[in-house]
């Protein structure tokens, strides 16, 4: 399942505020295609690339539970690296192949990274109280 929101969309009056809990959908959504990575430059190009509507995950298992069946597996999150300003949970960079010849459950995320993910003003009026990206990862 790639793609799926955590959070809503952090545009507008929620650029630099915490992840908000995202809004429910109704009927069938598609789950087969990546999440668009968070706005970052390009490490080689130095384009931007991405969007600020990003907060989305991916979650990866071999077998779906079938009824009635006890489907506990051990669950692994993987958070990409890229030092806070690059980088994203993008099944063609990171693809699940490797660890789906195990049992398991494996989620990546993407997180804002960059000045849209850890921006902190000590002004309180200006309510940008910092570090986004990392309250992502929570």
């Amino acid at each position: 399942f790639e793609g799926m929101p955590y959070a809503q969309p952090p545009l507008g009056p929620l650029r630099f505020k915490a992840p908000q809990p995202a809004e429910p959908w109704s009927g069938i959504r598609d789950a087969t295609q990546d999440g668009t990575p968070c706005i970052s430059r390009h490490p080689v190009l130095k384009s931007l690339i991405g969007s600020e509507d990003c907060l989305t995950l991916n979650v990866y298992t071999r077998d779906l539970p079938k009824e009635g069946s006890n489907f506990l597996k051990p669950v692994m999150v993987w958070i990409h690296g890229g030092g806070f300003t690059s980088g994203s949970g993008s099944s063609e960079i990171y693809g699940p192949e490797f660890l789906m010849t195990e049992d398991i459950v494996l989620v990546s995320i993407n997180y804002r990274i960059g000045i849209i993910g850890f921006l902190s003003l000590e002004d309180p009026d200006l309510e940008v109280p910092g570090n986004a990206g990392l309250k992502e990862q929570v």
